[in-house]
């Protein structure tokens, strides 16, 4: 990016710098491409999105009150790094929810919804194909969770479960980084689609809850070996 900042449409507001500079950290942050404990330099911001250092100043203030980033004027920002009971917490609160709108995806799922979520998969398979980078497979595999949640319930994916992923869940990325671990990962959405194609809603919500269960274990370890003990 050219770090100049986007234009607005006629019919749009244009954005202040420090709005500018927040919404591109935030989506920065949410995505991966920052991972947790990563620290923010405010010069290597400004010089990034071509702005002064108050706009970044406010945008940080502002993540901050977002618990998505930890920030003093003297030590600068380092992302929030969750608390390691928490995500096991989480993993296996998604690992039941999961399962079950699985179980009503296998229910509910029209034929064109099936299709999307073979589309999705079949462009999770072109992203490894094409040499994609572990951020933008950890960001489609985001999409391919919710696309299956979805099927079972629009209401509870798009006003539960999607704001979880996106502020609670930790980057997944150093998850994607690993090639046997991709195809792992991307045999267990195939294994899940084919339950949900057969309308098998016992073998979905299994293989489901499974699936986030071996998402956690690796975490676990990639953890555990990134550990100073």
């Amino acid at each position: 990016m050219d770090g100049s900042i986007d234009q607005p449409s006629a019919d749009q507001r244009p954005l202040s710098k420090a709005e500018y500079v927040f919404q591109r950290l935030r989506k920065e942050l949410r995505d991966g491409t920052i991972p947790p404990g990563a620290q923010i330099r405010q010069t290597d911001v400004s010089s990034r999105y071509g702005v002064s250092a108050t706009p970044v100043r406010e945008a940080l203030r502002r993540l901050e009150s977002e618990g998505m980033v930890d920030y003093s004027p003297h030590r600068g920002a380092t992302v929030t790094e969750m608390p390691t009971h928490d995500v096991r917490d989480l993993y296996l609160f998604r690992a039941e929810v999961e399962g079950f709108l699985a179980r009503l995806a296998s229910e509910r799922a029209d034929a064109a919804s099936l299709y999307a979520l073979r589309a999705a998969h079949d462009e999770m398979r072109r992203l490894v194909r094409d040499g994609a980078d572990a951020a933008e497979l950890s960001r489609a595999n985001r999409e391919f969770h919710l696309a299956v949640m979805r099927a079972g319930s629009p209401y509870l994916a798009d006003h539960v479960m999607r704001p979880i992923w996106e502020k609670a869940i930790p980057s997944s990325a150093s998850m994607w980084d690993n090639a046997e671990r991709v195809e792992q990962f991307l045999q267990e959405h195939e294994a899940l689609l084919a339950a949900l194609e057969a309308g098998d809603g016992d073998e979905a919500a299994r293989l489901m809850s499974e699936h986030v269960r071996v998402a956690l274990g690796e975490r676990a370890a990639r953890n555990s070996d990134s550990s100073p003990e």
